[in-house]
C-alpha cells in the first residue's frame, strides 16, 4: 500500500518569544552598567538593549517584568523593535504575562506602521487565524505581501500558500511557486517542501521530477517530516531518482520518528517486505501499531491483513479480528471481507453468518469482487440471509458481465439447475466456456462433463478429454478421476492404462474412494508404475 500525500500545509511561524541580537558571533556585550546609565539617561537603543538583557538573562538575572518596562519606555518613544518585542511577549504569553492577542496586535500594528517585516507578518497571522481580530484572509494576504516584499521568508511562504489555495486573493499557482522559491532560496525548509510539491504536480510550473527530488532532499535533510515521507515515496517509486526500496524505508523511518503518521504506516509496511533489504516483522508491527492506535485506517487495515494471514507473525485470530473490526468500521473494504470470513468460520469470534453477510454486502456494494461473489453465494444457499435466487442471479450477472470467471461459473450453475430462472443448458455451457477459457478449474470440469454427455453442446469426447486435462492439471480430483476413466476406456483419447493408473492415483491421493477402487482393478504392473 503506497498512499502519497503531498501536503501544502501552511506554516504559522510566529516570532519566537526570545529576541535575537544583532551583535556578531563572539562580539562582547557592552558592560551592563554602561548600558544602564545610557538607558536611564533616555537612550532608546540602550532601553531596548536593557530589555533584551532582562528578557534573556544575559549578564543579569532574568526578569520579564523589568524587560517589559524597558521595552515600554522605548516603545512609547516610537521604537519599532521594542514595539515588536512587546507584541511578541503578549502573543506568546510568559511567566507573569497572560497571552493577550489584542494587546499583541496593538503593538505589532505600531511596529508594522514603521515597516517592520516581522510585525507585518505577525499581523497577517492574526488575521488569518482570527487571533484578537475577526478572521480576514484578504487582510492576511495584504500584510503577508508587505513583509514578503521586504524579503521576510515566513511571509513569502505563507503568501505562496494563500495564492496556491486562492484564500483572500485570486488563486495563482504561478505566483505561489515564485514566492515559495524566494522563501526556499533563504533556507526555509517548509518552502523547499512546497516547491518540491509544485514540481511534482506541475502546479505553477512545468512538472520536473528531478527538481522535485532536489528540493525535497534539501527539505528532508533539513528535518521536514513531510519531505522525508515524500522522499521515501519518491525512492520507492523511482520518481526523480533511481528506485531504491531500502532508501525509501530509511526516509519513511526518519519521518516516522518525528511522528509522521504516513511515514509510520509505510515504514511498518516495508519492514514486512523483503525488497526493503531488512525484513523485521517486530519493527514493522511496532510502527503500524503506533499509526493504528492513532486512528489511521490504513495501518489498521494492514494489521488486519498481516494477522489474518499470519504474515511474519504467529497466528492470532483475536488480534486479527480486533484490527479488522477497526479497519472495517472505517470503511476499509478488504478488512470488511476479512472480518466477514472470520464470522463465517467462527475464528477469533463467535460464528455469525448473518453478521458475515452484512459485512460482505458492505464490501460488495463498494465493488469488491470477492464480497460480491460471497453475497451471491449466500443468497443462493440461504446462508446468513433468506434464500433469494433473484438477488443471487443479480450479483453473479454483475460479475459475469465484467468477465469474472467465478461469476460466469456460478451464473452457469444457476442456468444449468434452473435456480430462479428457466433451465438453459446452452447458456450454461456458454458461460462455462467463458470461465474455462480464463483457467477456472471448476468451469473446465463442468464444460468437460457437458461435452461428455452432450448437455447444451454436441457430444465431443476429445473436447471433454481436453477440458478434463486442463482441470486435472490444476489438481481438480474429479477431473483427474474422469481423465483416468477416459484413458482406461479409450474414450476421446487413445487407450492408455498407464495414464489411467496415473490419473486414478492422483485422484485417490486426494481421498477419492472411487478412484482408489478403479485403480485397484487395473493390472498390477500399471498400478506399480503409477506409484513410481
Amino acid at each position: 500500500m503506497k498512499r502519497v500525500v503531498f501536503g501544502l500545509v501552511i506554516a504559522l511561524l510566529v516570532q519566537a518569544s526570545l529576541p535575537t541580537r544583532a551583535y556578531g558571533a563572539g562580539t562582547a556585550l557592552p558592560p551592563f552598567e554602561q548600558v544602564l546609565d545610557r538607558a536611564e539617561a533616555g537612550d532608546v537603543e540602550a532601553e531596548v538593549d536593557l530589555g533584551m538583557r532582562y528578557q534573556t538573562g544575559e549578564g543579569v538575572a532574568h526578569d520579564l517584568m523589568k524587560a517589559i518596562g524597558w521595552y515600554g519606555r522605548a516603545a512609547a518613544k516610537g521604537n519599532a523593535k521594542a514595539q515588536f518585542l512587546l507584541g511578541s511577549i503578549y502573543f506568546n504569553g510568559a511567566e507573569g504575562v497572560k497571552q493577550n492577542y489584542v494587546e499583541a496586535l496593538r503593538w505589532f500594528r505600531l511596529s508594522a506602521d514603521q515597516k517592520t517585516p516581522a510585525a507585518q507578518y505577525n499581523i497577517g497571522v492574526h488575521y488569518e487565524q482570527g487571533l484578537g481580530v475577526a478572521k480576514d484572509d484578504a487582510q492576511a494576504v495584504a500584510y503577508y505581501r508587505l513583509a514578503a516584499e521586504q524579503g521576510y521568508a515566513a511571509a513569502q511562504y505563507n503568501l505562496g500558500y494563500m495564492l496556491q489555495e486562492g484564500r483572500g486573493t485570486a488563486r495563482d499557482p504561478a505566483a505561489a511557486f515564485e514566492w515559495y522559491r524566494k522563501a526556499a532560496d533563504q533556507g526555509l525548509v517548509a518552502a523547499m517542501h512546497n516547491l518540491a510539491v509544485a514540481y511534482l504536480r506541475g502546479n505553477g510550473t512545468l512538472r520536473n521530477d528531478a527538481e522535485a527530488y532536489r528540493w525535497e532532499s534539501r527539505a528532508a535533510i533539513g528535518g521536514e517530516p513531510r519531505a522525508q515521507y515524500n522522499l521515501g515515496v519518491m525512492y520507492e517509486r523511482g520518481t526523480g531518482v533511481e528506485r531504491s526500496v531500502p532508501e525509501a524505508l530509511n526516509w519513511y523511518v526518519r519521518a516516522a520518528e518525528q511522528g509522521n503518521i504516513e511515514g509510520q504506516v509505510n515504514a511498518g509496511r516495508l519492514y514486512f517486505n523483503s525488497e526493503a533489504g531488512r525484513v523485521d516483522t517486530k519493527e514493522g508491527d511496532r510502527w503500524l501499531r503506533l499509526a493504528a492506535n492513532a486512528g489511521n485506517g490504513q495501518a489498521q487495515n494492514l494489521l488486519c491483513t498481516i494477522y489474518a494471514r499470519a504474515f511474519g507473525v504467529g497466528r492470532d485470530d483475536r488480534e486479527a479480528v480486533k484490527w479488522c473490526r477497526m479497519a472495517a468500521g472505517r470503511g476499509m473494504v478488504s478488512a470488511q471481507v476479512d472480518l466477514a470470513i472470520f464470522y463465517m468460520l467462527g475464528r477469533g469470534v463467535e460464528k455469525d453468518e448473518a453478521q458475515a453477510f452484512e459485512l460482505f454486502l458492505k464490501a460488495a456494494e463498494q465493488g469488491n469482487p470477492q464480497a460480491q461473489m460471497n453475497v451471491g453465494a449466500m443468497y443462493l444457499t440461504g446462508a446468513g440471509v433468506d434464500e433469494n435466487y433473484a438477488e443471487a442471479h443479480r450479483w453473479f450477472l454483475m460479475l459475469a458481465d465484467r468477465g469474472d470467471p467465478k461469476g460466469q461459473f456460478n451464473l452457469a450453475v444457476m442456468y444449468a439447475n434452473g435456480q430462479g430462472i428457466e433451465k438453459n443448458a446452452k447458456e450454461a455451457a456458454r458461460l462455462y466456456k467463458l470461465s474455462a477459457d480464463q483457467g477456472y478449474a471448476l468451469a473446465q470440469f463442468n464444460l468437460a462433463i457437458a461435452y461428455l454427455n452432450g448437455i447444451g453442446v454436441e457430444i465431443d469426447a476429445p473436447a471433454a478429454v481436453r477440458w478434463f486435462r486442463k482441470a486435472a492439471e490444476q489438481g481438480n480430483a474429479d477431473a483427474q478421476f474422469f481423465l483416468g476413466i477416459a484413458y482406461a476406456r479409450g474414450d476421446g483419447v487413445e487407450q492408455d492404462l498407464s495414464a489411467a493408473a496415473e490419473w486414478y492415483a492422483k485422484a485417490a491421493a486426494q481421498g477419492m474412494q472411487k478412484a482408489q477402487e478403479l485403480l485397484a482393478k487395473l493390472p498390477e504392473e500399471y498400478r506399480r508404475a503409477s506409484q513410481r
